[in-house]
């Protein structure tokens, strides 16, 4: 018995025009059979008056008139989707390069201030309020630290990108232990990008976060691979043994409405799976270019 789970994938105008033609084959195929014609022959000879013989000619070519405004509409359509997801793109650029400003004047301003603050009670001696101050210092340093992490994980610019997973995979266990998040990756993910890079790293961030509040999941399962050849595509899987989504809530979310965003923006191919009671799998595929 086929799983009955449902899927979002994107449509296309060639798609829409072919089953349009097969349909009219089958129709052509069913009238031929039963003789259609000579029996709305027999049916409207009373009405011969009214020229009935000849309408299918109009309604032909009316037929052809609402593919051709169709596919204009759909032309129209396109455009309008090219230039939404132009703005798009430069919004989550201008968005990474703030977070990225964000980060670094956390890190290099705020984190400064606070050790001047540490340094300044320590130098108060062993004193119950000093020792608090410089706890309390501590403490925001290292919620700061997790706020640069959010924002632009260092580790993605220094590191690489499954070492910023793997760091981001680790923090999530920390903060979150009820979920146990099991993360694997294979072939050659060096040398994708930064735009690569950033797009897959906010994707699984994205996704682990949906799964922490809305999934009620025990298990949370990453796979990141990349296909052999050289420009091959980068494949990303996650799945959880959630609550699921029902079929009304596949369109809905700001979460993953951002992961189909960013994937067709780079021109990759989003699939979501699931039902209620059995859990979300996620299938990413996206196109490595040199050029990234």
């Amino acid at each position: 018995m086929k799983h009955p789970y449902r899927m979002i994938r994107s449509g296309s105008l060639p798609r829409d025009l072919l089953l349009a033609l097969l349909g009219a084959v089958l129709v052509g195929l069913l009238a031929a059979r039963l003789e259609l014609n000579e029996l709305l022959f027999r049916l409207t000879r009373s009405w011969e008056g009214l020229q009935l013989d000849e309408w299918p000619t109009a309604l032909l070519a009316f037929s052809l008139c609402m593919v051709a405004m169709y596919a204009r509409r759909h032309a129209q359509l396109r455009r309008a989707l090219d230039e939404n997801r132009y703005l798009v793109g430069r919004l989550f650029v201008v968005q990474e390069g703030e977070r990225r400003r964000l980060a670094r004047e956390l890190h290099d301003e705020l984190g400064q201030t606070l050790n001047a603050i540490k340094l300044d009670a320590l130098s108060l001696g062993e004193s119950a309020p000093a020792r608090r101050i410089a706890g309390n210092a501590d403490h925001v340093y290292r919620a700061a630290a997790g706020l640069v992490q959010n924002l632009r994980p260092p580790a993605l610019d220094e590191l690489g990108l499954v070492t910023a997973l793997q760091a981001c995979v680790a923090r999530w266990g920390e903060t979150c232990p009820e979920l146990a998040v099991q993360f694997s990756a294979g072939g050659q993910l060096d040398e994708l990008g930064e735009t690569l890079n950033l797009a897959l790293y906010r994707i699984v961030q994205e996704a682990l976060t949906n799964c922490v509040r809305h999934a009620g999941a025990r298990h949370f399962y990453i796979d990141l691979t990349r296909a052999p050849d050289v420009q091959g595509v980068v494949l990303l899987e996650m799945r959880d043994d959630g609550s699921g989504l029902a079929a009304e809530a596949f369109g809905s979310g700001g979460g993953l409405a951002g992961m189909r965003e960013r994937v067709a923006l780079l021109g990759g191919d989003f699939e979501l799976l699931s039902r209620p009671g059995q859990g979300v799998t996620i299938r990413i595929e996206l196109p490595v270019r040199g050029d990234e």
